[in-house]
């Protein structure tokens, strides 16, 4: 694994944020905390990992969490409406109008937000995360701070978590303003992102592949790997093959991809730049 610090991360607050935790002498281990987590939590029903396994539809998911915690902006009712999402989804082209009503649609299928006419403008809709999409938040976050907590772990944020009420909401305020204002952490990284966050089944593979690198294990069968991610034989194959060409994995004489020092590099550092981000907005009470 790399720990060297590219220039640029020295103009970058949150990069050199980043690169402070990869240098931490418990970064190995709380990367396998994070992989370990992560796998787990995107090990959802299929719909929801049609969700999850796209950037721009978890940004949406995201940006609507925001606009409903953020009390002191838009009150206590919520400021999830249309209006709002398609103007933060929009104003630099990070999600367009097509992708934010699918979004939209399959969070309601999903059970994840409920919809009314805005209390402020009849004419629009509101939505409001329901008990599910409450869970799912926390058990988004769980793993992010079981990381966290390996490498700061005076800070007890996975208590904070458990035990204030209010630590989940302070996040996605802080956070989403960040987002809003500042560059998106996963903008920073284009091309793992684009692998990793774009394409369905890349994230369920990458972690497979990192997890059986990290404990020095065999990779589990194609098919296991679809079976665990409500994916399919041949979705796995075609990101093996498409994560080969970037240069992502080695093939072996069998066919079964393992992780390469630029996958290794890449995915070590993806994971500091959330961490980093997590961390500045897991603010106490």
């Amino acid at each position: 694994m790399s720990l060297v610090q590219p220039d640029d991360d020295l103009n970058d607050p949150l990069l050199a944020e980043a690169a402070q935790l990869r240098a931490s002498p418990a970064y190995a281990a709380a990367i396998r905390e994070y992989t370990v987590g992560l796998a787990r939590f995107r090990e959802a029903p299929r719909l929801v990992n049609k969700l999850i396994s796209y950037e721009s539809r978890f940004r949406v998911t995201g940006y609507l969490l925001y606009l409903d915690a953020d009390h002191e902006r838009y009150g206590a009712d919520g400021g999830a409406t249309y209006t709002r999402l398609l103007e933060l989804c929009t104003r630099r082209n990070e999600v367009s109008p097509r992708v934010l009503k699918t979004t939209l649609a399959m969070l309601k299928l999903t059970g994840f937000i409920k919809s009314a006419p805005s209390p402020s403008d009849r004419r629009s809709k509101s939505y409001r995360p329901t008990a599910r999409m409450n869970e799912f938040t926390r058990n988004w976050l769980t793993y992010a701070v079981g990381a966290l907590d390996v490498l700061q772990p005076h800070e007890s944020r996975a208590q904070q978590l458990n035990n204030d009420p209010d630590f989940i909401r302070r996040f996605l305020v802080s956070g989403g303003r960040d987002h809003i204002v500042g560059e998106p952490p996963a903008d920073r990284m284009p091309e793992f992102i684009g692998f990793f966050g774009s394409r369905e089944g890349a994230a369920a593979l990458v972690l497979s592949v990192m997890l059986a690198d990290i404990d020095g294990t065999p990779l589990p069968s194609r098919a296991r790997i679809a079976g665990r991610f409500g994916l399919s034989k041949t979705q796995v194959s075609k990101m093996i093959a498409e994560g080969s060409e970037l240069g992502f994995f080695t093939m072996d004489t069998a066919g079964v991809p393992a992780a390469t020092d630029h996958l290794r590099d890449a995915y070590a550092r993806w994971i500091s730049i959330e961490l980093a981000f997590y961390a500045r907005h897991m603010l106490p009470a």
